[in-house]
């Protein structure tokens, strides 16, 4: 048997949806309740019919589990509104004004709306508002006639202070749960567009290839190293004969080269420092902590990695090399300066015969 869901720790939980099978079922339940307590209260009142009424709307509401089953919320959203609309004029007409029924009518109003987000896509908030203005003009007539008509059956003042104090407290319970839904699904819908946000930033700064930040990360990066006024390395790497692979092996085993060497690189490095993908087959990494003479270290370390890192595309294995230079924050005072100037010493490497560092 498929398990119920826990409605109350759904409810309660600010990291679940609160899906419509929840809050239409709980919709259904809390009227079948109200309304089969009212049987016995209009059982005391002697009004008859209005048994016979809460009776028939209890087997109603019941019988809507079938609807919630077959996710026919928009059918049970009508049903509920013209039902609590029609049980409120008719208790008002039997019982009077001062019994409090008209308070239904009241809280269904913003209900209403509420439950508009609820519907289908097919659903406008045009027909709220019109579902909202019919229940104002259904409050209006109830009024008007009350006024005018003395009720079918007369209870006595305390008989009807008691059905008034009852019909606030439901009446209060309703606005205040679907305060507390309307609530908590502000609160999930936060959570969830910040996490987007949070994605799609993530997203917006890694190299969709290599996984690797970007140019932009890494600006971030190194304007935040810049402000914390300590030391920090540049380290550039230049995958060696990038074209030839290129030409040798396809495209795709050049992504597959950058891809590995991208993951070896990251793997050897400190949780603190940032590998950038700088451009083409240009990779920089971004040493927090670190002076040159240790970056020079950290370089070749990464060299070796490279230089013994088994790589292969469709069972063919490809050798690859690459060529480092390092420069650090003493050497120059802005990001792009220190950038230029690794970038001159790679050159230098690359020169002097390639799969090397190049510090100074």
């Amino acid at each position: 048997m498929k398990e119920q869901p826990n409605f109350i720790n759904q409810i309660l939980d600010t990291n679940a949806r609160i899906t419509n099978r929840i809050k239409y079922s709980l919709l259904q339940w809390g009227c079948a309740f109200v309304h089969f307590t009212l049987i016995f209260i209009f059982s005391a009142c002697g009004a008859a019919p209005m048994v016979a009424f809460n009776i028939v709307s209890t087997v109603v509401y019941v019988g809507c589990n079938l609807l919630i089953r077959r996710e026919k919320y928009v059918l049970l959203y009508y049903i509920t509104f013209i039902e609590i609309c029609i049980h409120s004029y008719t208790a008002i007409i039997l019982t009077g004004w001062s019994s409090g029924f008209a308070m239904y009518i009241i809280a269904i109003t913003p209900m209403v709306f509420y439950m508009h987000f609820s519907l289908t896509e097919g659903h406008t908030l045009k027909e709220s508002l019109t579902v909202g203005v019919g229940a104002a003009l259904v409050f209006i007539s109830c009024k008007i006639i009350s006024h005018n008509i003395e009720p079918v059956y007369v209870i006595s003042e305390k008989a009807a202070v008691c059905i008034y104090i009852y019909n606030s407290l439901i009446t209060f319970v309703m606005l205040l749960f679907f305060s507390l839904l309307f609530l908590r699904e502000m609160q999930y819908s936060h959570a969830e567009l910040e996490e987007q946000n949070e994605r799609l930033d993530k997203m917006a700064g890694v190299d969709a290839l290599t996984g690797l930040y970007n140019r932009r990360s890494m600006s971030k990066f190194l304007d935040t190293a810049v402000l914390s006024g300590k030391i920090y390395s540049l380290i550039m790497c230049d995958i060696d004969d990038f074209k030839k692979v290129n030409d040798t092996y396809g495209h795709d085993a050049g992504d597959e080269v950058l891809r590995s060497i991208s993951a070896a690189l990251t793997e050897s490095l400190r949780d603190g420092d940032y590998v950038c993908r700088w451009g083409g087959e240009e990779i920089l990494i971004l040493a927090t902590g670190t002076e040159l003479a240790a970056a020079a270290q950290v370089a070749e370390r990464l060299r070796k990695v490279v230089d013994e890192l088994p790589i292969s595309h469709n069972g063919t294995p490809i050798h690859c090399t690459i060529t480092i230079s390092a420069a650090d924050s003493t050497e120059a005072k802005l990001p792009g300066d220190i950038i230029t100037l690794a970038d001159s010493r790679l050159y230098v490497g690359k020169r002097g015969g390639k799969n090397c560092v190049i510090a100074e």
